[in-house]
């Protein structure tokens, strides 16, 4: 990683066991967003608040804080802030019975984070379309446009847990905040899996999806159309497989896939990340990258992150007010434990510039990690990122799992003397 340049990071927090109730994962999926002084963070199976930029914490359980329904809340969270409306909006996914699930959306409005009044819309698969009966939903996000909020999520068959569909749903952003019956429209392809939406988009919503190990498929959803433009990319081949990073106690790859995990819109160019197995020129997986030009739809570079004794895996970016890119991603190998690295794109030099937030001092003993990692902008002051993450400290069980989360922003700014987050 390079030693020059790197993010300027104020401070990174990590979260305590009476933060989480000790909820935590090494498949942690973790998440979180701000409303100025108040931030919620997110990951399997936790929630917690804090309402002083960061400075306490106090547990939320998503066990209990909402009505229940199917078989209870499950895993996947996903928490947005949506500055043109004021809104904290968070998805939340339950347990599967009886042959479906419910994807929940909640929000409230203002910096109201400190009581616990929700608004709340649920969907189910069957509700949002009568031919899609026993299926249930999985592997959910959300991303913002200027008038609407897209969650995507993949849909599987109850009783073969086989894939059926990609889907994403478009809900109006001032019937959230009006509390009122949600409209929405729906995509749904079953040839690409899992779509990811990008951050950072306006007028236009992009997502995409591989085709194949050479070729992405973006789509393109214009605010004021119900129709959905498709744009195949050839990009250089890359491999997956089997994924495996060795530290020195162990492999933290076993469960890793390839899917797409990050992606943004900045400054015209459309930007998709993803974990790729190693190659011959590459002996770690790494960070495949494609940056595509919005206007034409043509391949610009292929600006990959990767290091010869270091694996990378999860990348998460956000958009700054700017146009930068921001990186939140976990890397590992060799004498390494699995860590949490954040960093941004250099448009000048064009490449990426990465810090280490959190370095762990463990391997997961069962060898799993991931799903996913987030970032997210603060738009209070337009240029800085929050970055969730999490390591292992002092053992390589679910119980020695610390969530972090790291506020940072490119080496050439430097944070407000008044701010509401918090330096330390």
């Amino acid at each position: 990683m390079p030693s020059t340049h790197q993010p300027r990071i104020f401070n990174t927090v990590n979260l305590t066991d009476f933060d989480t109730n000790g909820q935590t994962s090494t498949v942690g999926e973790p998440t979180v967003s701000n409303n100025g002084n108040q931030i919620l963070a997110t990951g399997n199976w936790y929630a917690s608040r804090s309402l002083d930029g960061g400075q306490s914490w106090s547990h939320m359980s998503p066990f209990t804080l909402f009505p229940p329904v199917d078989g209870g809340f499950c895993c996947d969270q996903t928490t947005i802030y949506d500055p043109s409306r004021d809104l904290l909006i968070w998805l939340l996914q339950y347990i599967e019975q009886g042959g479906t699930n419910t994807l929940r959306v909640a929000v409230k409005q203002g910096r109201t984070l400190g009581n616990d009044t929700w608004n709340l819309w649920d969907f189910t698969p069957a509700g949002i379309d009568p031919t899609w009966s026993n299926e249930w939903f999985d592997y959910n996000h959300v991303s913002l446009s200027e008038n609407y909020v897209y969650a995507g999520t993949n849909v599987f068959s109850a009783g073969s847990n086989l894939f059926a569909r990609s889907v994403i749903l478009r809900i109006s952003l001032d019937e959230l905040a009006a509390a009122a019956a949600l409209s929405f429209d729906i995509f749904e392809t079953e040839d690409n899996f899992s779509l990811r939406c990008v951050q950072g988009a306006r007028n236009a919503m992009y997502f995409a999806s591989h085709n194949t190990n050479s070729q992405i498929r973006i789509f393109r959803w214009p605010e004021n159309s119900p129709d959905v433009d498709e744009f195949d990319i050839e990009i250089t081949p890359w491999f997956a497989g089997n994924y495996s990073s060795q530290t020195t106690t162990g492999d933290w790859m076993s469960r890793t896939d390839p899917r797409i995990t990050a992606g943004w819109l900045g400054r015209g160019v459309l930007g998709f990340m993803w974990t790729a197995n190693r190659q011959a020129n590459r002996p770690r997986p790494f960070i495949r990258t494609v940056r595509i030009d919005e206007t034409t739809m043509s391949l610009i570079d292929e600006p990959d992150i990767w290091n010869n004794q270091i694996a990378f895996a999860y990348p998460s970016t956000a958009v700054n007010r700017f146009g930068d890119v921001g990186l939140s991603v976990f890397a590992g190998g060799g004498n390494l434990h699995p860590s949490h690295v954040v960093g941004s794109y250099d448009d000048i030099d064009q490449i990426w510039r990465l810090a280490l937030a959190r370095q762990g001092t463990d391997t997961p003993g069962l060898g799993k990690w991931g799903d996913y990692t987030n970032c997210a902008e603060v738009t209070d002051d337009g240029f800085t990122w929050l970055a969730a993450g999490y390591t292992l400290q002092g053992g390589n069980t679910q119980s020695d799992i610390e969530p972090t989360m790291t506020w940072f922003a490119q080496q050439r700014y430097d944070v407000p003397r008044r701010h509401p987050l918090v330096i330390v």
